[in-house]
Parts: structure tokens; C-alpha cells; sequence
């Protein structure tokens, strides 16, 4: 999306004079952003942020062998209006209860323990705190990807013989390190006294680093390393010489989620001049979705199923995201 006017070269205003051999060039720029990223996430100062001490507590339990609901249930108990949440995600449409559920205890035996994992950490991630003066548009448009994502990664793992305990959680964590560098390049940009607009060389640079950014953040959020090392390479299909199976399924999610229109879409502020810069933006293409369906044993018609399979799925999506606005 542009704003109106962003196609005229000269609406950029800059915070103070410059010549124009002291202006930086697109790659320059680019490289001047990775390098203050890097350095900004490194600084023991810096206050990434942090999901629910209970919603971690609460994914480490629910991965032991001996885990009961009633655990669950006192950890979310330290947490009201996490556990608000959860009893409000048990009774919408996306989990199809039947009859609504009262109490968090009923909403936690019906769903079972791997449900209960998934909603306390969606709930969480909906909780957790991302703002980053001048892209709140941008940050949301990547809110509702990493939702949509994860339920149809879940969806596609479901409908495979690989081993997907973990596809709701990748989908919904996958990008969060384009939430992390925003804020960063917000704090890069006041820092440098310009104005806070999203222009296609900031993009870009993020989007580039965006999976080792997402890396380091759920590090600092010692989830799993299996969670992480997909975060890492979710645009690498192939490791170790082998296609991993959750970065497969991941690939398959986030092509039917473009398709459909849950795709991210960034809020740029661009001159005529910058539009082939847009072209650079990672998707996942046919080739590599078709790759990925291989991996998976899948066919392109079982693509095309699922398309169809899902809409209902992200039509409901669409309306919790609205009823969120309003």
C-alpha cells in the first residue's frame, strides 16, 4: 500500500539539509541499516519483546510425557487475563465448539493438551506488545500473516505423514524477526533524524536479515531449538542435504496464505524511481512450493484441495481480525 502522493520524488522531507554527494546510495543505505541492526539486537540494553513468563512455563509442561490439564490449568490461573484469552479462543468459531464453555477447565479438557499449547501461545503472541512508531500498519499486516500461516500450517501438517507437532507454533513465530527489525529501524531512523517512513531500501534490508533477527529473539525467549533452527532457515527447504519437513510444510502454508491474500503487504513510502526495489521482496514461488509439496509426498492437486479446504478457515480469521478493529 502507498500513500497518496508517494509516487511524486520530491514529497521526501528530510530532517535537515544535506548535499547530494553526502546522500547515501540504495545499497549503501541498506548496508548502513543491516550493520545498525546487528549491532542494536547485540546491546544488552535493548528490550526485545517478551511473550508471558506463563505461556513459556506452560509450553515446557506441556511437552513432558506425564502433563496433565490440571498443570495447565494452574499455570494459566497466575495469569487472568491470559487465561481470558484462552476460554475466549475455546469458545470462538476456529476451534468449532459445539456448546460454550464456561470455565477454563472445560475449554482445557476438551481441547486437550496440544490445543491447549497452540492457544495459549496465539493468545500470547495477540498479548504481546509490538509497537514501532510510523509502521503499525506494516506490523499488523505481519500479525495477520503469522495467524493465518499458522493455521494453515497446522492445517497442511495434518494431512501428511510427517511428524508436525510443531506446525501451528513455526507458522505463528516464522516472522517475528520482521516485527523486531521494524522496531528496530524506527529507533534507527529517529536516531538519525529521519523521518519515520518505510522506504524499500529499510524493507528490504530487514527483510533480508529477518530470519536471523527472528532467530535471536526466540533465543532470548528460550523456546525450543527446534523451533528456532526452523525460524532460522524457513526460507531454506534443504538441510543437512535433506528437505525438513517443517520448513516444507511452513513453504506450502505461506503460498496458499499469499494466494489468499494474507500475504505481507508493507506500508512503503516510495518515489516512481524506487518501485523495482519492491520486486526484491522473498515469497515463496511456484517452484519452491512444488519442491516443498514433494518433500511431503503431496501432488499439486492436493495443493489445490487444501486451497479449497481452507477458505473457510481463513473467511472465519478474517472476521476475528475485524471484530478486533472495530
Amino acid at each position: 500500500m502507498i500513500p497518496p502522493g508517494a509516487s511524486d520524488p520530491d514529497s521526501v522531507q528530510w530532517a535537515h539539509e544535506i548535499d547530494d554527494d553526502d546522500v547515501p546510495s540504495v545499497e549503501q543505505e541498506e548496508a548502513l541499516l543491516t550493520a545498525w541492526l546487528d549491532e542494536f539486537l547485540a546491546k544488552p540494553t535493548v528490550e526485545l519483546p517478551r511473550l508471558p513468563s506463563v505461556a513459556l512455563e506452560i509450553l515446557e509442561v506441556s511437552r513432558r510425557p506425564n502433563a496433565r490439564i490440571e498443570d495447565l490449568g494452574a499455570l494459566l490461573e497466575r495469569e487472568p487475563v491470559l487465561a481470558a484469552k484462552v476460554l475466549k479462543l475455546a469458545n470462538s468459531a476456529l476451534y468449532g465448539a459445539p456448546m460454550a464453555v464456561t470455565t477454563l477447565k472445560q475449554a482445557l479438557i476438551r481441547m486437550g493438551l496440544a490445543t491447549v499449547r497452540e492457544v495459549v501461545m496465539e493468545a500470547a503472541y495477540q498479548m504481546t506488545v509490538m509497537r514501532a512508531e510510523g509502521f503499525n500498519d506494516t506490523l499488523e499486516a505481519v500479525r495477520r500473516h503469522s495467524t493465518a500461516t499458522a493455521w494453515l500450517s497446522r492445517f497442511v501438517a495434518r494431512n501428511t505423514s510427517m511428524e508436525a507437532e510443531n506446525a501451528f507454533l513455526i507458522g505463528l513465530l516464522h516472522d517475528l524477526g520482521l516485527t523486531v527489525g521494524l522496531i528496530g529501524l524506527s529507533e534507527w531512523l529517529k536516531k538519525n533524524k529521519q523521518p519515520v517512513r518505510l522506504r524499500p531500501e529499510h524493507w528490504l534490508a530487514v527483510e533480508r536479515q529477518h530470519h536471523v533477527i527472528g532467530g535471536r529473539l526466540l533465543d532470548s525467549w528460550k523456546l525450543p531449538p527446534a523451533l528456532t533452527l526452523v525460524t532460522k532457515n524457513h526460507h531454506q527447504l534443504m538441510m543437512g542435504g535433506h528437505p525438513h519437513p517443517s520448513v516444507a510444510i511452513l513453504m506450502v502454508a505461506e503460498h496458499i496464505a499469499y494466494g489468499a491474500g494474507w500475504g505481507v503487504t508493507p506500508t512503503v513510502y516510495q518515489s516512481a524511481d524506487d518501485l523495482p526495489l519492491m520486486s526484491g521482496i522473498t515469497t515463496v514461488s511456484d517452484d519452491t512450493r512444488d519442491k516443498a509439496l514433494s518433500a511431503l509426498s503431496l501432488s499439486p492437486r492436493h495443493y489445490e484441495q487444501f486451497v479449497q479446504d481452507t477458505r473457510r478457515v481463513l473467511e472465519t480469521l478474517a472476521g476475528q481480525f475485524q471484530k478486533k478493529a472495530a
